[in-house]
């Protein structure tokens, strides 16, 4: 059986494998859990001890997946020398003190080339999983590029997405031409859930554009013209990342405004949103 490495890719890639640091964060690990809910993978990774970058170039960041299989993330270039830099939003516990750890300069890469296989390409990462930081000389089977030419849409019942998600759906039409389908062919009562308080706000769509014309509002402005939303984003710019979309009810796609708005209302007075959630009236 002929097999395919990482090292393989990253030659192809021109990267100098010599100077390379692979890791793989544990999922067991809930800083890393939050740190990735929360769009902090860099932070948290750059966050080592003295000297754990010296001799690199480049780390190229995996998740811990199923069995000793790893998930690509990203890669960021280490510049030695260079003061580190740590988003204004980034998350308080990562900014605390942890062991002897300090913050290294890692950044991102403009026009990476391993950019299209983030969250696509699967390694073996060994036996040896406990290792959680190994060379790139070390030789790592690739084991799945997922085939992201076309996603199936899953069905009205089983729509939950973050906003990144979403964001992706909307703005990639061929990859997602299932999902644009489906929810271009109805109107619907949605949820949008805020995990970091439980909050709910119910909305509805009743559109020409279906739910679709709704949600990519969203998608485009991130608070999709509710001021809730909108006040939201002032106190927080990363408040969205704790949001996630899914489907109450579908409605068919000339329901009225009126019919729509009224279905809207009865789901307000059974999730209690108006008093305890995100809705104003």
């Amino acid at each position: 059986m002929v097999h395919f490495y990482l090292s393989d890719l990253l030659t192809r890639c021109k990267y100098n494998l010599s100077s390379i640091l692979l890791i793989r964060h544990s999922l067991k690990h809930e800083r890393f859990i939050n740190a990735y809910r929360d769009g902090f993978i860099r932070e948290y990774t750059q966050k080592q001890s003295p000297y754990f970058f010296d001799g690199y170039e480049k780390v190229i960041v995996f998740s811990a997946d199923e069995g000793t299989t790893a998930k690509y993330l990203k890669t960021y270039e280490v510049r030695h020398g260079e003061t580190p830099s740590i988003s204004p939003d980034c998350s308080p516990f990562l900014l605390e003190s942890y062991k002897d750890e300090i913050m290294h300069p890692l950044f991102e890469i403009d026009n990476d080339p391993l950019v299209t296989y983030e969250n696509k390409l699967f390694i073996e990462w060994g036996k040896a999983a406990v290792k959680w930081y190994q060379k790139g000389t070390n030789e790592k089977t690739i084991t799945q590029l997922v085939n992201t030419s076309q996603f199936v849409f899953p069905g009205y019942e089983n729509v939950l997405l973050t906003y990144n998600e979403l964001k992706q759906i909307i703005d990639n039409r061929q990859t997602y031409a299932d999902w644009h389908i489906a929810l271009s062919s109805i109107n619907a009562i949605y949820a949008i859930i805020d995990c970091s308080n439980g909050k709910i706000y119910i909305g509805s769509s009743y559109n020409k554009n279906g739910l679709l014309g709704r949600w990519s509002e969203y998608a485009t402005t991130i608070h999709g013209g509710n001021e809730v939303f909108t006040q939201l984003l002032v106190k927080n710019s990363k408040a969205h990342l704790h949001l996630q979309y899914t489907i109450l009810k579908v409605l068919p796609k000339d329901v009225t405004a009126l019919e729509a708005v009224e279905v809207e209302n009865v789901f307000k007075r059974k999730l209690q949103t108006i008093p305890f959630g995100y809705n104003h009236n």
